[in-house]
């Protein structure tokens, strides 16, 4: 695969990333159906307690099909969703699996709530290094870099070179595979990273352009500006050192660069992705094939 055409919450520590900011009626049945033929590819769906949550469903790939609503999800932490937003997750878009992409610490400091009927697996892409994550220790970090960009960069290609990373996403896939009814949905912290990078090899399996896996890729930083307003705002009562703020603003946004790093990594050890899915994920022309059954139409 070629670099990507552009269209259009990472915490660090010490020496470390952590990409976390890199989170039955008929009448409800013809409800949803109106709602998959109206959704538009890359919606954010709108909760009270949560963004960057979107619905792959629409997308088209370049054989002419299209993703199926409701089906797969990509999302950010999911500690705060309301008991309205988990009504509409089950209900609208009928969840049946969270694949929760963080680390063991993030896990235990947000834990996602408990759903009923909603199978829950941890499924780490990162190892844990359990650093400490306050004010002080970010702007120290921050104030060293050369360039955070770079940091960013170096992060994405590791999700290809990692071997947990590696093992991650081949269970991630195993679990697509294995839904045969309602909706997946995956998520780490800020939901652009390890969910993002994750998004785009499902899209790509799915036949999805390099172009729309870019703008799919790029809208987290749209979703989730408010966000990282407040982060930058917040830092800059903190410090007004400029390399400390340019800093921050690389690690929260997604930038082309970032996950073309991935790709150019994927390029340079399997020669295609397609055949990253397969040698690197052990996924078989029968696997995509399948993947394709379920999640296209």
């Amino acid at each position: 695969m070629n670099k990507f055409v552009t269209i259009s919450g990472v915490v660090v520590v010490g020496s470390s990333l952590l990409l976390a900011g890199c989170g039955p009626s008929d009448v409800n049945s013809l409800a949803a159906k109106q709602t998959q033929t109206q959704v538009k590819p890359g919606g954010q769906i709108k909760l009270d307690g949560a963004v960057n949550i979107r619905d792959l469903g629409g997308y088209k790939t370049t054989d002419g099909k299209t993703i199926k609503s409701h089906k797969l999800i990509r999302a950010a932490e999911l500690a705060n969703l309301s008991k309205s937003d988990i009504k509409k997750l089950t209900s609208t878009y009928g969840l049946a699996e969270i694949i929760d992409f963080r680390t063991d610490s993030e896990v235990k400091a947000k834990p996602d709530p408990v759903i009923k009927n909603v199978d829950y697996l941890h499924d780490s892409i990162m190892k844990d290094n359990g650093s400490s994550t306050s004010a002080q220790d970010m702007i120290a970090s921050l104030a060293k870099m050369d360039n955070p960009e770079q940091f960013l960069i170096s992060a994405n290609k590791s999700f290809v070179t990692d071997q947990q990373s590696i093992d991650g996403y081949k269970l991630f896939f195993q679990e697509l595979l294995a839904n045969k009814n309602g909706s997946v949905l995956w998520h780490c912290t800020a939901g652009k990273d390890r969910t993002g990078f994750g998004t785009a090899l499902v899209l790509a399996a799915l036949g999805v352009d390099q172009k729309t896996i870019m703008n799919d890729y790029l809208l987290s930083n749209k979703y989730r500006e408010t966000e990282n307003q407040k982060t930058l705002d917040a830092l800059a009562k903190q410090t007004d050192n400029p390399k400390v703020l340019a800093g921050m603003k690389a690690v929260l946004d997604v930038r082309p660069s970032y996950l073309n790093a991935a790709f150019d990594e994927i390029n340079a050890k399997y020669g295609s992705t397609d055949a990253f899915l397969k040698k690197g994920l052990g996924l078989t022309n029968k696997d995509i094939k399948a993947l394709k059954k379920t999640y296209l139409q």
